[in-house]
């Protein structure tokens, strides 16, 4: 049987070792409180579109009240809006863990391989998944919608970013001599953008197309008619 001074020093361990739980910021709250909504609201959407998306679910299936999200983003408009440049901060992010890349052709080939590449790491159910669902449901919703709903101007607007990315490396390319001067930026932009969504939007919905064959096959055609004739 263990002596008294023992029993003390088993007893005592635990309060010794264990420290004390830090405080977070009012800041630090509000900001995961605001992720966990965005994540909540982008699960939604990828599963059943935006247009039947309510404040209300969004503030349950993120734990919190039915009115926190309204609070938070003011409307549904305010959500859309915060969804959208979530999505766009995400796939950003995504693609900077990535090596760093000169700004012209090796940017655009580098992204088009980032986008596709996904695949192999992630399940079309879940994970960056689920975000380029929510993005291509938000699309396919949007153009129903009138020109002035705010789910269409918010994808309005997040696919501007999106063609101004590619025409701002596409110029850069032209510039630097590895693309061909006579390149209509704007519409090649268009162009690319369009052929990755399209061939993504493909493949979730038939997962018997070979993804990263497609991928390889976009890059080629990419250099070959961005190369300088």
């Amino acid at each position: 049987m263990p002596s008294p001074a023992a029993r003390t020093r088993v007893r005592l361990r635990p309060a010794a070792s264990a420290a004390r739980p830090q405080r977070r910021t009012h800041a630090q709250r509000r900001e995961e409180a605001e992720q966990r909504l965005l994540e909540a609201a982008l699960s939604i959407v990828a599963r059943r579109g935006a247009v039947r998306m309510t404040l209300a679910e969004v503030g349950e299936a993120a734990g919190y009240s039915r009115g926190l999200p309204a609070h938070r983003f003011g409307s549904k408009a305010g959500l859309l809006h915060a969804l959208a440049g979530y999505i766009g901060a995400r796939f950003g992010q995504q693609r900077e863990q990535g090596p760093a890349l000169a700004p012209g052709l090796e940017s655009i080939i580098g992204n088009i391989h980032f986008y596709f590449s996904r695949s192999r790491t992630s399940d079309k159910r879940g994970g960056s998944w689920t975000a380029t669902r929510a993005l291509l449901v938000m699309m396919t919703e949007s153009f129903m919608e009138a020109p002035s709903s705010a789910l269409r101007k918010e994808i309005v607007a997040y696919n501007r970013k999106a063609l101004a990315w590619f025409e701002r490396h596409i110029t850069a390319g032209i510039e630097r001599g590895e693309i061909a001067p006579d390149t209509d930026a704007a519409v090649t932009a268009v162009i690319l953008l369009g052929a990755m969504r399209g061939a993504m939007l493909q493949w979730l919905l038939d997962d018997r197309i070979k993804l990263p064959a497609v991928r390889d096959r976009l890059l080629q055609i990419t250099a070959q008619v961005l190369a300088p004739r």
